[in-house]
């Protein structure tokens, strides 16, 4: 029971923190968690399996081959059916708690942090004008509409953007773009250079319910499934590494992973930011101008519109049964872990966008239009010293 009780003692001192941001922020969240997943990610990064599934298969592993020695024991009348379940609980109770202890010690005290835009001294948008959102959507269809021509150099290819067969480009242009949102928010532990994405093996059974990507604490991998379409899988990418960095709540892993991508050196990093940013306040004008929202759809040039539609489809595919069945343990963990509205908080990163720009003279997109310059990554956490 004494992993039990650890479990349940690291869940509270997470209730605990939640209640001293401010130190929270000093102990763990710029010092001790970044430091803890980095020298993870970096002692992890190397292999290129994804060691997550690996232990999770281990852990089911061994409470299956406990259940079938007990079962076997109670058979033989070698165990009375109480010992083996009681026998059997305390070691599910055990494994529950190490992974609980472990969960918050090397990563969940993250959720114990205060929200973004009060580390940051925004206040949240109360009322938004349909003049704003007009002005900021514009924008973003405009730097998309650019993007895509700097990748393709015309208006339509004629099929759905692909991306480069070797992904490694893109991931060094996104971690160049956490250097730069780091020097424009002034949030050292974003600065760091962690172990490179995976892709995991099990993408069928991810599919299933409805998972397109993940960081695993234990590990300090993000990951990332196969065949997610070109337009998505930038920005999917900076999501999971801005959990990777320490941001816990998934509003602010979405806007983060379009900060760091829309300043990345990279064409399809910047695109497939721009697209996921108007989509995000497209919707949200939609609401209040339809003849607006329609105005900019059909401005979209052909190629943009047939990635957007190509996306749509391919996450319909996967819509069914085993997806609300995962969406549902995803929004209980949320909540679990205090985050307002479950799996609902992944919208309000439009919130936090308007909030940035309000802070940023109304713009969304970075000075000097959709091109970025050299890049910039780094392999330890310097930034993790402020005084630098």
């Amino acid at each position: 029971m004494l992993w039990a009780t650890a479990g349940i003692i690291a869940y509270a001192v997470s209730v605990l923190l939640s209640q001293l941001p401010s130190l929270t922020e000093w102990l763990y969240g710029e010092t001790l968690g970044p430091w803890i997943a980095w020298l993870l990610s970096r002692a992890t990064g190397w292999i290129p399996l994804a060691l997550g599934e690996l232990v999770v298969l281990a852990l089911i592993l061994r409470q299956l081959v406990g259940g079938t020695f007990a079962v076997i024991d109670v058979l033989r009348s070698q165990r009375q059916w109480t010992n083996a379940l009681a026998g059997g609980t305390l070691r599910l109770g055990q494994d529950v708690g190490v992974l609980v202890t472990l969960f918050y010690v090397l990563w969940g005290f993250n959720y114990s942090r205060a929200e973004l835009d009060q580390r940051l001294g925004w206040s949240t948008p109360i009322s938004i004008e349909a003049v704003e959102l007009t002005d900021l959507a514009n924008q973003l269809v405009t730097a998309a509409n650019e993007s895509y021509r700097e990748i393709h150099g015309t208006d339509d290819a004629g099929e759905p953007t692909q991306l480069p067969a070797n992904r490694a480009p893109v991931e060094d242009a996104i971690t160049a773009g956490w250097l730069r949102a780091r020097r424009q928010l002034d949030l050292p532990a974003l600065t760091v250079s962690y172990g490179r994405a995976k892709t995991p093996l099990l993408t069928p059974w991810y599919e299933l319910v409805g998972v397109a990507g993940f960081y695993f604490p234990f590990t300090g991998e993000a990951n990332l499934r196969a065949g997610i379409p070109a337009v998505d899988q930038p920005k999917m990418l900076a999501h999971e590494e801005a959990h990777q960095r320490g941001v816990a709540r998934e509003d602010e892993a979405n806007f983060w992973g379009y900060l760091s991508a829309v300043h990345a050196p990279n064409a399809y990093a910047r695109y497939s930011a721009f697209v996921f940013a108007q989509q995000q306040l497209m919707a949200a004008l939609a609401r209040v101008d339809r003849n607006q929202w329609l105005a900019f759809a059909e401005q979209r040039l052909p190629g943009v519109q047939r990635d957007i539609d190509e996306s749509r489809e391919y996450w319909r595919r996967f819509r069914g049964r085993g997806t609300r069945i995962g969406t549902r343990v995803n929004d209980a963990f949320l909540r679990t872990n205090r985050v307002a509205g479950g799996i609902h908080s992944y919208s309000r990163s439009a919130l936090l966008l308007i909030s940035y720009a309000r802070a940023h003279d109304g713009q969304l997109v970075p000075a000097g239009g959709t091109s970025a310059g050299g890049n910039e990554p780094l392999s330890q956490p310097v930034g993790l010293d402020r005084g630098r």
